[in-house]
């Protein structure tokens, strides 16, 4: 443990000494994260469906920065933290937490909404960590396929995982929704309209602590050799910041704009490791792997599902990207079989089953207290 975790250990524990005293607001919802100064994603739909006039909603967001600045606001924003975790009855993550894994207090609900509709690539508990991984009462996922690998992740038991859904997965079961987002991109990209659109999204490599990087795809060697009718756009992970590709009239940086209105307009799917993938599909549409470093990837990290056993075409270069998009037979029994495997229930009000189990959770604190 280095010195900075030792301080803030010492600092939380006798801020836990004083506000041990404070009772638990059987109303008071919590979310907090790392990522997002503000509300975003599952978080901002889960908000946006709870009666506020019901609930005291309170919000810890910071987005960290690995900086002398970002470490002193994410210290500040732990104490922050401790106060809510020992004052609300549910906390909200969708990301791993120090504070919760290492100070949470009896009778506070921990549901982790994680930020993925599923793993491919290992994570949480299972890898080398800076600190274990606890204390969670609930983890939402699409499907029970993910209990064994959530429950090892997370060090949770199998029935805690709940095959509720994503909240922002919701969308994507709405056609309106779809259709509405591809015409709003087509009017702002008249460029892409009749277009085939292959949209490459990748995941990271490297962690927070050793840095990011990018896997090597040289996307102006694959639209040489593909027809004028194809178009690329690329949306890298957020923790990679605008990295950009080669510039051409073909290929278009979408770092900008949202995942999930991109899949609208998307025809190809182009990923590796990334959960995205899981999202992808929900709208049944072709998808290839490129993975030139998949046995390196293996051996450093790991993965839970190996995407060779998918039935997608699997790329080790550019070239076999290349062919499988000139050759790609779409096996619809292959992509509703996917999608039917990866999501349990695909009526689209996630959302409201996550409302619901709030509001059972505080109805089971009230009925004991009464």
């Amino acid at each position: 443990m280095g010195l900075q975790k030792i301080i803030l250990n010492i600092v939380l524990k006798i801020e836990v000494f004083f506000i041990s005293f404070f009772k638990i607001h059987n109303n008071r919802i919590t979310f907090i994260s790392l990522e997002d100064d503000h509300l975003t994603s599952d978080f901002l739909k889960i908000y946006q469906q709870l009666p506020l006039e019901k609930y005291d909603v309170r919000l810890c967001l910071i987005h960290y920065k690995k900086n002398l600045w970002g470490q002193f606001l994410y210290f500040i924003n732990c104490m922050k933290q401790l106060y809510y975790v020992y004052t609300s009855k549910i906390i909200f993550l969708h990301d791993n937490n120090y504070v919760v894994s290492h100070f949470k207090r009896s009778g506070v609900q921990v549901i982790q909404v994680w930020h993925a509709c599923g793993a491919i690539k290992k994570f949480g508990n299972v890898i080398e960590r800076q600190y274990p991984i606890s204390n969670y009462d609930y983890v939402l996922a699409t499907s029970s396929y993910w209990k064994e690998a959530y429950s090892q992740a997370f060090s949770v038991q199998q029935e805690q995982v709940l095959p509720v859904g994503m909240p922002r997965t919701d969308e994507l079961f709405h056609q309106q929704w779809i259709d509405e987002t591809k015409e709003k991109l087509y009017q702002k990209y008249p460029m892409l309209k009749n277009k085939k659109i292959i949209l490459y999204a990748p995941t990271f490599r490297g962690n927070i602590y050793k840095g990011f990087s990018a896997i090597h795809f040289d996307a102006q060697k694959v639209m040489n050799q593909l027809s004028d009718d194809f178009v690329l756009i690329y949306k890298f992970h957020p923790l990679m910041g605008n990295y950009h590709l080669q510039k051409d009239n073909r290929i278009l940086n979408m770092n900008h704009e949202d995942t999930h209105e991109l899949f609208c307009i998307s025809d190809y799917l182009i990923s590796d490791y990334s959960s995205i993938v899981f999202d992808f599909m929900i709208l049944k549409k072709p998808m290839l792997f490129y993975i030139p470093d998949y046995e390196q990837y293996c051996q450093d990290l790991g993965v839970f599902v190996d995407v060779r056993d998918l039935g997608y075409p699997v790329c080790y270069c550019e070239e076999d990207v290349v062919q499988s998009l000139q050759t790609y037979h779409v096996d619809e029994d292959l992509l509703q079989k996917m999608k039917n495997q990866f999501f349990e229930i695909q009526d689209g009000h996630s959302t409201l089953r996550v409302v619901e189990l709030v509001e059972k959770l505080c109805e089971m604190e009230n009925d004991i207290n009464e």
